[in-house]
């Protein structure tokens, strides 16, 4: 049997209360539960690509150049070379993505089971541990404990705990509470990034069952000015705040409904994610020109591509952008998460430079006409970290499952293990995706069994979606939305094929500026290679007539006038052009 569908249960926001009352509480409904890193392995495409080289990276890091500043800072012999940049002691933000590579380490280890991993992983928590100071304090130098203090506990809350859950590192548990020893009288409660350390605390205290967590959960919970004013149906997003960390502050909203069951919560994320995706995204999916947000509904997104060139803080904003699609998916089942999330990481962090050895990385995506990719002047930026991150949890973000339901967010090559009933369910997607739009799945199991596979239908399919169950093509109704679901008794060998056709379309900037407008074919940017301002003359509601694919190349488009399109992960030295004059 074979249908589909938008929402795989109803809204969880059915139980806010119509009178205001933003403190009602339920049992927080999850559609959707993760797989472990264990459970998928990412094998081709792109995405495995980026992995695979940040893999090779960060397991190649320096180790005392690592720690240098922390044992500096404890008076401990400190061989290695000065990291440079905003890593150093007295840098912008000392060792601040020190527990960013930490938390990749343990979770490619989880994923892969490369014992290198998680021996690095245990001798840098080792030797993070032996320079802290008897009263616990933590930091690299006295100047970062200052200025960024919460930014810091935050990000090492995460590696520590994810060295004790991923790797089984016993000594991690001793150094979060001695962290935590410090931090719970210590820690400024309105300082930094504090708005976005809930979401840990509410996961250390689940960890460790240390109320001390909960009691600074409630102090830095952000619900006043922020999430409240979401939870009303107004938009929070104001040009004076920081674009990245109250994105990532949402992720906090979400995971204190999951833990509290508070549906202000939830409303207050689903609210901000409507905010967020229509009032100040990009076409790529990216947000917050000049690391802000901009004012809604005043063409103040097109005025940007003239203002700056710093359009997109892509591996820091996609790391939030993409957790924050993850929570609402898994409340929800809406496919319209997942789109977004293909969106962002297809554009956002898959068309960004690989960090090179001496620390350039790539922080800024540009929109403007005549850009090109470029990397940050300052070596180990805070981007240098969260691109480590991202690349490591690939594996979260392509499958789901639920009760006899295993359901596919992402089109990568890849297999996951799903654990059902008595036995263990091997499916393999095997695909040419994104340069192509089919995808095919073959499973391998003991004894045939009853479940459904739900396979996304991406919100940019053009029309009526082929499927295929061995070969033989299955009829669709002519109505369908967000998902394509075939629920049948499966057997061993079983192979599923779906073709979901792309077209090409333009997408304005936004409202205020109509005939600027960005080209898409599917999930992909296509981005004009022009060193300025690109005028464009033709139909925008049947583009295939006037844009053709060019076959000699893997996706590049060529207007009859001779303009040359390309995806923007495909972009390297060459100048290109975002938005392009309609006419």
């Amino acid at each position: 049997m074979l249908w589909m569908r938008r929402s795989m249960v109803g809204s969880c926001c059915a139980a806010y209360s119509p009178s205001g009352d933003m403190s009602a509480h339920v049992s927080p409904r999850i559609a959707l539960a993760p797989f472990q890193y264990k459970d998928v392995a990412v094998t081709g495409g792109p995405l495995a690509a980026q992995a695979r080289g940040a893999r090779r990276f960060y397991l190649d890091l320096n180790e005392d150049s690592l720690l240098q500043g922390f044992r500096l800072r404890a008076g401990l012999p400190a061989p290695g070379k000065p990291m440079g940049g905003w890593y150093d002691p007295d840098g912008f933000a000392a060792a601040h993505p020190f527990g960013q590579y930490i938390s990749a380490l343990a979770r490619i280890y989880a994923n892969t089971g490369d014992e290198r991993y998680k021996a690095k992983t245990a001798r840098l928590v080792h030797g993070f541990h032996v320079a802290m100071a008897p009263d616990g304090f933590f930091f690299a130098s006295k100047k970062v404990a200052r200025e960024w203090p919460c930014y810091i506990y935050d990000k090492m809350c995460i590696a520590i705990r994810d060295a004790y859950t991923l790797t089984g590192d016993a000594e991690a548990l001793s150094v979060l509470r001695r962290m935590t020893d410090w931090a719970y009288t210590r820690l400024p409660r309105r300082s930094d990034e504090w708005y976005t350390l809930p979401e840990n605390l509410y996961k250390c205290y689940e960890l460790t069952k240390d109320r001390r967590y909960l009691t600074m959960a409630a102090q830095y919970d952000y619900s006043k000015g922020y999430y409240d004013v979401f939870a009303r149906g107004d938009n929070a997003f104001t040009p004076e705040r920081h674009a990245y960390s109250h994105v990532n502050s949402l992720s906090s909203s979400a995971k204190a409904y999951e833990f509290s069951g508070n549906v202000k919560f939830l409303r207050a994320t689903e609210i901000a994610w409507r905010y967020l995706t229509t009032t100040q995204m990009y076409a790529s999916g990216g947000w917050g020109s000049d690391e802000h947000f901009v004012e809604a509904g005043h063409g103040k997104l097109a005025e940007s591509l003239t203002t700056s060139k710093k359009n997109f803080e892509t591996p820091c904003g996609t790391y939030a952008n993409v957790n924050l699609d993850r929570y609402l998916l898994r409340f929800t089942g809406d496919s319209k998460y997942g789109d977004n999330m293909e969106r962002v990481l297809l554009n956002g962090i898959l068309a960004a430079l690989p960090p090179k050895r001496d620390g350039r990385s790539f922080y800024y995506s540009s929109y403007q006409p005549g850009s090109t990719k470029e990397f940050f002047p300052d070596v180990w930026p805070c981007c240098n970290g969260t691109y480590a991150e991202i690349a490591a949890d690939y594996p979260l973000d392509i499958y789901f499952r639920a009760p006899h339901l295993l359901y596919v967010n992402l089109f990568a090559d890849s297999t996951v293990r799903w654990r059902l009933g008595t036995q263990t369910v091997f499916v393999t997607q095997r695909t040419g995706y994104p340069a192509t739009s089919t995808t095919e799945f073959s499973v391998r199991m003991r004894h045939p069994s009853s479940f459904s596979l739900d396979v996304r239908k991406p919100e940019w399919c053009a029309a009526i979606p082929n499927v295929e169950v061995n070969g033989k093509q299955l009829a669709l109704p002519s109505l369908f939305s967000g998902h394509v679901i075939v629920k049948r008794v499966w057997r061993n060998g079983d192979t599923i094929r779906v073709n979901f056709p792309p077209a090409l379309r333009f997408e304005p900037i936004d409202a205020q500026t109509p005939n600027q407008c960005a080209l898409m074919f599917g999930p992909l940017l296509l981005v004009a290679l022009a060193s300025k301002d690109v005028e464009l003359h033709g139909d925008r509601a049947k583009p295939d007539a006037w844009i053709r694919r060019d076959p000699g190349t893997p996706c590049d488009f060529v207007t009859n006038d001779g303009v040359r399109f390309r995806p923007l992960y495909l972009v390297n030295a060459e100048s290109y052009t975002t938005y392009c004059h309609l006419h």
